[in-house]
């Protein structure tokens, strides 16, 4: 996918440490509610039963051709286990090639804080505001840089832009937020890729439903409650004007 592009060359750390407390719910999920690693890993594991292409279904290299011209916007509910202690959350994902746009929303105490990052063909930008707050955007290095704390649209990114470095196999189909999906039991096949393996579903049209995965010492899963395959310009459109890290 064509999102990259150079803006700045500092201060993306703290920005990223702001995104990956936005998209933990800025609290822990109560002991219970989030799935077990044992639960998530044994989803992301099952032996597979077919080959990539049977009972109509695409191959893995195809969806991930099919996604990268697809238009959706897609809101996933966000559990994690692992690390200091488990969370939960919400996520939001706007594509509409060139443009991409993810956002990380939490909700504390009646206050609700959200971080959108967008990936526009003339700069990857991090916007942020809240409840009571005016928004801030500011320009960020580039699209993996910004990613590196969501590795759930990392993987995606990796996915679409080396292909050549991941391994899919259709393990099953079933039905996520209305749609027929298309799962998969991804590997990689290149050292610096990343992932070992998981589970990853996807509609026809290439569009990520469902992810299972070990990341951070836990477990990840990512799956989509609501999609549309209409996404108006107007959702790439930056709340504030950016600010360029480094300039006046």
């Amino acid at each position: 996918m064509p999102y990259r592009r150079s803006v700045v060359r500092r201060g993306s750390a703290a920005v990223l440490a702001f995104v990956i407390a936005a998209s933990c719910g800025g609290a822990t999920t109560p002991a219970g509610t989030a799935p077990s690693g044992a639960a998530a890993t044994n989803a992301a594991s099952d032996s597979p039963t077919t080959g990539a292409a049977s009972s109509g279904s695409p191959s893995f290299g195809q969806i991930l051709t099919s996604g990268k011209v697809s238009e959706y916007k897609v809101t996933y509910k966000l559990t994690a286990t692992g690390g200091a202690e488990g969370f939960s959350g919400e996520q939001s994902w706007y594509f509409k090639p060139p443009k991409a746009r993810f956002d990380f929303t939490s909700s504390v105490s009646g206050q609700t804080a959200t971080v959108s990052l967008y990936a526009l063909p003339d700069g990857t930008y991090m916007c942020f505001g809240g409840t009571g707050q005016a928004a801030q955007c500011i320009g960020m290095s580039g699209l993996d840089t910004a990613l590196q704390q969501n590795p759930a649209a990392l993987y995606q990114e990796s996915f679409v832009e080396h292909p050549d470095q991941f391994s899919g196999v259709l393990v099953e189909t079933r039905q996520i937020a209305g749609q027929q999906a298309h799962c998969y039991d991804v590997k990689a096949t290149a050292v610096t890729a990343g992932l070992s393996d998981g589970r990853f579903c996807y509609s026809a049209q290439g569009i990520p439903l469902l992810q299972r995965f070990a990341a951070q010492g836990g477990t990840w899963s990512l799956e989509a409650t609501k999609l549309s395959t209409t996404v108006p310009d107007s959702d790439f459109a930056l709340p504030a004007k950016a600010t360029i890290i480094g300039k006046p």
